[in-house]
């Protein structure tokens, strides 16, 4: 929150108290619940998911259901983006009370982007870029911060020239960034094309400048976060999608306050129980989407359960859908112990490549296992009955290979049609349920009824 006194660069950094461990901004899914979730389980800075600045100066009701600060919820920076200094200027004056500082996305690849020109597409216009940080950071009594991706090479969109990306990062630093969050990856880098980050990059730029510097990509576990830090000298570190499914990856899943090993299940539970302190402004639709990343590969073995979720409108009947899928005692990915299971992570998905995500984590889990230590005696017992509970599981799944029967098969055409029907209907019921704002509370309330 904005303490009345300006600072800059480092000294705001330390203000803030050098935070090592960021949350980042995700749209639809770094949602206040969220990130009270990951605060508690060692993440010390957050984002707010993008703010998409015209909007957010034009549409009130977009305002309330996107932007959800509160005074617990700090530090937290926003994120806002948008090509026009005057437009994004106005809309970091309308919420720079309520945070630590504004940021400006120029690191978003997706195509909605680029109709926008917003985000990574920006990196095609540098001055844009520079006149919107000089804006901000002349005009808001808060610093103004920037995510940016790595400029990619003239012969090839998916290799970084490093040589141009810390140019840029220089002229924003000239500009008044206080701080910069670089995503190791180019603008081609995205999904199932993502590759290795580039953390040379990053590291040239971190010696290239004089404030703080976050590093992005490949961030997957807490042998990701150390090897990062001593590989770029980054101030801290930010991870993104990995934090989706496993928001205890700050704290290797080792609850802070107790000292047990935190599996998907408990935190499936956890963040349900934030929900209600904190209610999505979204409602259930929100929620599903968080529940199917940290509970990915128990809803694919267990189809049945994913259809219940799926049809799930308020928190009691995803409660009921988490506790059945716990008693099924599925395979669990078992992050940060050495029963590690990366294949079966959501996060997981797009990493085609051999040792993108679990080899490291499993080399130091097996080095301090040998030294009798560290993070895998703490989650030990829980990765062994893991382990143990997996073998009736696998049979399970080798049964779920073979081919559908014709009866089995047109069940599950019956039941996708009902599922169709039954959002059809509840589109067609929105349709009479007042203005976009009114239905996004009316949704928030009927997520948060006390029985279904």
């Amino acid at each position: 929150m904005h303490t009345g006194v300006k600072l800059h660069g480092w000294d705001w950094w330390q203000s803030i108290g050098s935070p090592k461990s960021v949350c980042a901004p995700m749209v639809d899914q770094s949602e206040r619940a969220f990130r009270m979730l990951c605060r508690d389980l060692g993440t010390e800075l957050c984002y707010t998911p993008m703010l998409h600045a015209r909007l957010y100066t034009e549409v009130p009701a977009y305002r309330e259901q996107h932007f959800d600060a509160a005074p617990d919820d700090e530090p937290l920076i926003a994120q806002l983006a948008g090509h026009d200094p005057a437009t994004v200027l106005r809309a970091a004056q309308m919420v720079e009370e309520e945070v630590a500082a504004v940021d400006l996305n120029f690191g978003c690849p997706q195509g909605i982007a680029r109709k926008g020109r917003y985000g990574a597409f920006l990196l095609d216009e540098p001055d844009t870029m520079v006149a919107l940080v000089s804006t901000l950071a002349t005009e808001l009594t808060v610093p103004v911060t920037a995510k940016l991706r790595l400029l990619p090479s003239a012969s090839n969109g998916r290799e970084a020239n490093h040589a141009d990306s810390v140019a840029l990062c220089r002229r924003l630093e000239d500009a008044g960034a206080s701080v910069l969050c670089v995503h190791g990856r180019t603008r081609e880098q995205n999904k199932q094309n993502s590759g290795r980050a580039d953390w040379e990059g990053i590291r040239q730029v971190v010696e290239a400048v004089n404030i703080p510097v976050v590093a992005n990509g490949g961030i997957g576990s807490m042998a990701d976060v150390e090897a990062c830090r001593q590989a770029t000298g980054a101030a801290a570190v930010m991870s993104s999608e990995a934090l989706l499914e496993n928001p205890a990856l700050f704290c290797s899943n080792v609850d802070p306050k107790s000292g047990g090993y935190l599996d998907q299940d408990e935190l499936a539970r956890r963040y349900l129980a934030v929900c209600a302190q904190h209610p999505p402004c979204k409602g259930a639709a929100m929620v599903r989407g968080h529940l199917f990343k940290m509970l990915h590969h128990g809803l694919r073995s267990n189809p049945d359960l994913r259809d219940d979720l799926l049809v799930a409108r308020t928190l009691p009947e995803m409660h009921g859908v988490v506790d059945r899928l716990a008693a099924a005692r599925w395979e669990q990915p078992a992050f940060h112990t050495a029963h590690m299971r990366p294949e079966l992570s959501w996060y997981a998905r797009h990493m085609s490549e051999p040792g993108m995500f679990g080899s490291r984590e499993q080399h130091e889990l097996q080095r301090r296992d040998g030294k009798g230590g560290g993070i895998a005696n703490a989650a030990s017992t829980s990765g062994k009955a893991a382990a143990a509970s997996a073998a009736p599981a696998a049979k399970g799944d080798e049964a779920a290979s073979e081919p559908e029967s014709r009866e089995a098969a047109a069940k599950a055409a019956l039941a996708r049609r009902d599922r169709k029907a039954l959002e059809r209907q509840r589109r067609n019921r929105n349709r009479g349920q007042g203005t976009r704002s009114q239905r996004g509370k009316n949704r928030a309330a009927a997520f948060m009824a006390l029985d279904s």
